[in-house]
């Protein structure tokens, strides 16, 4: 049977240095001018009684119409995969947004939050209906559901339930409108120095590998589609990313122009295949691995979706050389691990690391580490750490 198990480390009487992690990385979306700062789940998690009737009225009506607010009509679209959106729309045309906020949550637990510290969003500048919403979300919205004689009810920012309305919107011919035609797709662009390759995975979980100014860029997160806006809010990342992407997409064969209101960008699409490791089996076993430069390592990839990670020299001496802690997630068949904590002999870089899970059994699993370059890089090979 494998086992977690690890030995001690006896540290040398050399220093640790901690250094900082690289200013490349981060597991939160940095501010742009026009969005929001970092992302998360900002939703309740509490149990709720009318849990199973909440569920079958959103599913009736995943477009909400919940009130007018600041010149606009606020709409909630509830997503497939757990995603939510909020949405200032023109009161003469709804096919007329100004702005929106998403957030990831389960509104069966009859509450969901939206803030402009916790969430993703996008708005146009200087149009009085957007900044309207903006200002009331730099406060903070909180969406309270409730059924009263089967009618869904919501109660905003704690004021008497109402309720809720179905929103309706023409449909646009020739522009993606739903998101599960985007599971095991890849869509690829490309100009001079630059690319983008966007990879969608089953489960509402995308990741994105770029090129720009020669410099390689990653982002993994949650996408939906709403109200025929493809909304990508990412969770990890490296470089500097948008904290929430919404483009319209208009559909032409493999051809998906993908307009963000700002630029044009024409993705050729292909199929992909994709074996989904099993995540279980990754936290179930300890793991352990010997590198091109002679460390020994382990890694534990732990319950609560933390990790460490271990380097040491030798079998006899035991040296640390390094040791890295931080969050560890996978997003399709990709393995993600950001540091927070980053110990070592001597100062180096401690970006996040990112790459395929190749393969994954009983017997080990081979992760295609992107930062390979990178001194102390984790290894690709690993096998489980066996309890005798």
């Amino acid at each position: 049977m494998n086992l977690k198990k690890f030995s001690s480390v006896a540290l040398t009487s050399a220093a640790l240095l901690f250094t900082a992690c690289g200013s490349d990385s981060s597991s939160s979306p940095n501010r742009e001018s026009d969005s929001s700062s970092s992302t998360g789940t900002s939703s309740s998690s509490v149990e709720n009684e009318k849990a199973a009737e909440i569920d079958s009225l959103v599913k009736e009506t995943p477009n909400m119409l919940l009130t007018k607010k600041g010149g606009a009509n606020i709409w909630l679209v509830a997503g497939s995969t757990g995603l939510y959106s909020l949405w200032a729309i023109d009161t003469a045309s709804s096919s007329t947004s100004y702005a929106n906020a998403l957030t990831k949550g389960d509104i069966t637990t009859g509450k969901l939050e939206f803030s402009k510290q916790a969430d993703g969003f996008v708005y146009s500048k200087g149009v009085a209906q957007a900044e309207a919403f903006i200002e009331w979300l730099e406060d903070g919205i909180t969406l309270e559901f409730s059924v009263e004689d089967g009618v869904l009810m919501v109660s905003i920012d704690g004021d008497k339930p109402v309720a809720v309305q179905k929103a309706t919107r023409k449909v646009t011919s020739g522009y993606l409108s739903k998101a599960d035609s985007l599971v095991g797709k890849q869509l690829e662009w490309s100009n001079g120095d630059s690319s983008s390759v966007y990879r969608f995975f089953k489960n509402g979980e995308y990741v994105r590998l770029g090129l720009d100014d020669e410099k390689n860029s990653f982002e993994a997160g949650y996408y939906d589609v709403h109200r025929q806006v493809l909304l990508m809010e990412p969770v990890e990342h490296t470089g500097t990313v948008s904290v929430l992407t919404a483009y319209t997409a208009k559909v032409d064969g493999d051809t998906y122009d993908f307009d963000d209101g700002l630029a044009l960008k024409s993705y050729k699409a292909s199929t992909m295949k994709v074996s989904y490791p099993d995540v279980e089996l990754l936290k179930a076993n300890g793991w352990e691995s010997k590198s091109n430069d002679t460390l020994l390592w382990t890694l534990d990839l732990q319950e609560d979706n933390r990790y460490l990670i271990e380097g040491k020299t030798g079998v006899t001496d035991n040296t640390l050389k390094i040791r890295r802690k931080g969050n560890w997630s996978v997003y399709g068949d990709y393995l993600v691990m950001t540091v927070d904590t980053c110990q070592a002999v001597t100062s180096v870089k401690c970006p996040t690391e990112y790459g395929q899970i190749t393969t994954l059994s009983e017997g080990g699993f081979e992760f295609d580490n992107v930062i390979e370059d990178l001194e102390y890089a984790a290894p690709k090979k690993w096998t489980p750490v066996i309890e005798e």
